[in-house]
């Protein structure tokens, strides 16, 4: 993992983990199925001023662009077991609970997932935790 240290962002810390591990999970499954000779998985921050931006991002080659644009949608899934609910969950969570977006995209060498999260710039204590 890299990036900038001492960022707030404000949330609860279990959405938070649950959305991380989703995209986290993801990415290990698509390196079990596909297979790299190197497989990774990279977590990067940064920060812009106003927002934690979190990538996560794989080697596994990517998402066809058939599938692409149906990654969020509810009870779509590619896995055998799988329930689709997934990334539906992550997209939900950071929406309407965080005040955050996330972003597809397929980069140079697999999937490629951006997390953008509002500072915690204010000092007011509205039962939501912030965390560093």
């Amino acid at each position: 993992m890299s990036g900038p240290e001492n960022s707030e962002i404000r949330g609860h810390q279990n959405e938070f983990s649950q959305m991380l591990l989703n995209l986290v999970g993801n990415a290990k499954d698509a390196l079990e199925e596909h297979k790299p000779e190197q497989p990774e998985i990279a977590i990067e921050t940064a920060c812009d001023g106003d927002h934690a931006i979190i990538t996560v991002r794989d080697n596994a080659g990517g998402v066809p662009p058939e599938i692409a644009e149906k990654i969020f949608d509810p009870y779509f899934t590619t896995k055998e077991k799988g329930t689709g609910i997934g990334l539906y969950m992550t997209k939900t969570i950071l929406e309407k609970h965080m005040r955050g977006s996330i972003a597809f995209r397929n980069g140079e060498r697999g999937a490629e997932f951006t997390v953008t999260l509002p500072l915690d710039n204010t000092s007011e204590d509205n039962g939501v935790g912030s965390w560093p």
